[in-house]
């Protein structure tokens, strides 16, 4: 098969990630995959990973825009193109007009109010096919357009490459090295980009309670984004000593995963999150918001992970304080973490989801 990737996204989590994921995968089935993008910053880093990546112009859905990812589905032949976000179905919409591609919708979050009712529909009419990431997403996208109902779905969680993601002993005191951290401190981390609704703020309020109670620790907070400065004045005021790493390489991040005693997941809104099945493969234990998918990735039982409410600071601070305080607990919650990845999550399973949706999708054309 010839695939096109189309993601509209400017950063290296999320959908960078699992685009990044998803193309190695495919290519290593003997199928071509190649990552088209609209930002210089993400299309570094897939280069980066290299990967083959095509970047058309900017993020509107202009003339422009449209004939840059014509020329790309041509000059690959494309039998198919998976489109990551509402605009880049809008952009596939167009772009497919005259070509013979078919489109794969891989469902993401919108934050945004549709434009206009009817067009979103109309738009929508050249999808073939649906896929969701988790049941919550899939819920939530029939509850808000209920004509998404007859459109072909396809279950496809993330996959994590167990291998790459693993337990590295080594890698963990070289990253608390490089930011100056204890051997013997406790580090609560977490990794998401630095923007509205990943909750970090509820971290820093939880964290601080503990800390001012006489807890001894370090937050790690990896990633970057517009709220920076707001999250570094905010833990700067309370005096919780924090460590704001920026966006991290994979290997770094892996490092960093590592070097923590325990990963903190307060984002308010996920469709199946990324870092915390990272954390969970390197056999890190987890304390997430149970906010949309995430239940689906650490179970509700306790055996593979913590779930608290979300924005709940005081729910946080109890369930960290009550790991830190067990640490047989945390060990055997964190190898529970990476036995649930590998049975339930595994990389090759998710990349066999995705294959199996385009390939019928482009077997029932006519």
């Amino acid at each position: 098969m010839r695939i096109a990737l189309l993601t509209s996204a400017n950063g290296w989590r999320g959908s960078g990630v699992s685009y990044a994921k998803l193309a190695r995968g495919l290519q290593e089935r003997g199928h071509t995959a190649h990552l088209v993008t609209a930002a210089d910053r993400l299309t570094r880093k897939l280069a980066d990973e290299g990967l083959e990546v095509t970047q058309i112009p900017g993020r509107d859905t202009g003339p422009r825009e449209v004939l840059a990812l014509r020329r790309a589905l041509r000059r690959l032949r494309a039998q198919a193109v998976v489109a990551d976000t509402p605009r880049d179905v809008r952009l596939s919409f167009y772009a497919t007009v005259l070509q013979r591609a078919r489109i794969v919708y891989r469902y993401n979050l919108n934050y945004r109010r549709a434009r206009t009712h009817l067009m979103d529909r109309v738009y929508l009419t050249r999808v073939a096919a649906c896929v969701y990431q988790s049941q919550y997403i899939r819920d939530d996208a029939v509850r808000q357009a209920p004509w998404m109902a007859r459109i072909a779905s396809y279950h496809v969680p993330n996959g994590y490459d167990t291998a790459r993601y693993a337990p590295r002993p080594d890698a963990a005191r070289a990253f608390r090295e490089r930011y100056h951290i204890a051997p013997d401190a406790c580090v609560v981390l977490s990794a998401a980009k630095l923007t509205r609704h990943k909750g970090q703020e509820v971290a820093i309020t939880a964290l601080n309670r503990l800390y001012r109670q006489g807890r001894e620790l370090v937050y790690v907070v990896c990633g970057d984004g517009h709220r920076e400065g707001e999250l570094t004045s905010m833990a700067a005021a309370y005096g919780l000593p924090t460590v704001f790493t920026g966006l991290l390489g994979t290997r770094d991040m892996i490092a960093g995963y590592n070097a923590a005693d325990l990963v903190v997941h307060p984002s308010l809104q996920e469709i199946f999150p990324n870092a915390v099945g990272e954390a969970m493969a390197c056999a890190r234990p987890v304390v997430a918001a149970d906010a949309g998918g995430t239940a689906e990735l650490v179970g509700r039982d306790g055996s593979a992970g913590v779930l608290v409410p979300p924005s709940d600071a005081t729910a946080l601070a109890n369930a960290v304080e009550s790991l830190l305080d067990d640490p047989p607990r945390l060990a055997a919650l964190g190898q529970s973490a990476r036995r649930r990845i590998e049975s339930e999550f595994p990389l090759e399973r998710m990349v066999e989801g995705y294959e199996r949706a385009i390939g019928e999708v482009i077997g029932s054309r006519g």
